[in-house]
């Protein structure tokens, strides 16, 4: 049951944004609660991204042996523990992008699917292998706009596409020692106000390898008083976690044909109750066909009832 070239026309666009996760994930929390988790950037597996900082403080030319005010040395342990602190509260959900700058979803332009696969966020194969249960799980289309409008009042949303760097322009964009010389000539007041634009713009940077991902994150700093309510083992938990409503925000939903059939229908339940398309990825020998899951389980229920009326 193929999917139409118009689905794919109408979710070519800047609004889609892509989540990978597992199936049991998207079924039992995301879908079930209409809400998605931010994780500390510190708990991230990429290494550097994960890494605390660690920070000098460094002096140059005739600061170097200069005799310093208690007040200074304090400022100094101050700018130490703002940059450590906003890098550990910092939070964050992650997700793909289409490849935009084609005229694919033009009204006047012909086009097939195929030959445009890698212009989507959900044709991502290590995304599906990293972060979709090994090719075994799903990857949910939401509408940006929609969840940035639902939250704004709630967070204080920091968001942005991931720039992907060398090595040495990493290197530049992480903040690093603690500048003395700097400190010295515009106060602590100003030099806070860098460094906090300068962190958070360090907070949508990765290397250059990931650039395939088309990474788009919202982000926020943590607050307990924010905290969604949860039930851990029988305990009441109100301050460890931070939820993103998504709530009427689906666009549509991708599933791995190597997902459980009991997994496959649990979520076409949630593509129904959510009007939304659910796509099934048949992997093959050279590439995937995307199997329009709803008219596959509508012609199979007919075949099923034909049969039992011919009994």
């Amino acid at each position: 049951m193929d999917i139409g070239i118009n689905f794919f026309k109408s979710i070519y666009n800047d609004d889609i944004i892509y989540h990978y996760t597992k199936a049991s994930t998207a079924i039992d929390f995301i879908l079930y609660n209409n809400q998605l988790r931010f994780n500390g950037a510190r708990k991230s597996i990429d290494p550097i991204e994960s890494r605390k900082a660690e920070r000098a403080t460094v002096y140059y030319d005739s600061e170097v042996d200069k005799h310093r005010s208690e007040q200074h040395y304090l400022n100094v342990n101050e700018l130490h523990a703002f940059a450590d602190d906003m890098e550990k509260q910092f939070n964050q959900i992650c997700f793909c992008q289409n490849r935009m700058g084609e005229d694919f979803a033009s009204e006047n332009y012909i086009s097939n699917f195929e030959g445009h696969e890698e212009l989507f966020g959900f044709t991502k194969l290590r995304m599906w292998d990293q972060y979709a249960d090994k090719y075994s799980g799903v990857c949910i289309a939401f509408s940006k706009e929609k969840i940035l409008s639902l939250n704004q009042k709630k967070f204080e949303i920091i968001e942005n596409d991931v720039k992907y760097l060398t090595f040495q322009e990493l290197l530049s964009k992480k903040i690093g020692d603690i500048q003395g010389n700097h400190l010295e000539n515009v106060g602590i007041e100003k030099y806070k106000k860098q460094l906090e634009k300068l962190l958070i713009e360090s907070f949508f940077c990765k290397h250059i390898d990931y650039a395939g991902e088309s990474e788009y994150r919202i982000g926020t700093f943590f607050d307990k008083n924010k905290c969604s309510f949860e039930t851990i083992r029988d305990e009441f938990v109100f301050d460890r976690t931070m939820m993103l409503d998504v709530s009427d925000c689906v666009v549509a939903i991708f599933v791995s044909s190597f997902a459980n059939d009991r997994q496959k229908n649990d979520l076409l339940q949630y593509a129904y109750k959510l009007n939304v398309e659910i796509i099934e990825m048949r992997w093959q020998h050279d590439s995937f066909k995307p199997w329009n899951l709803k008219e596959w389980h509508e012609f199979v229920d007919r075949i099923e009832h034909e049969k039992k009326r011919e009994l």
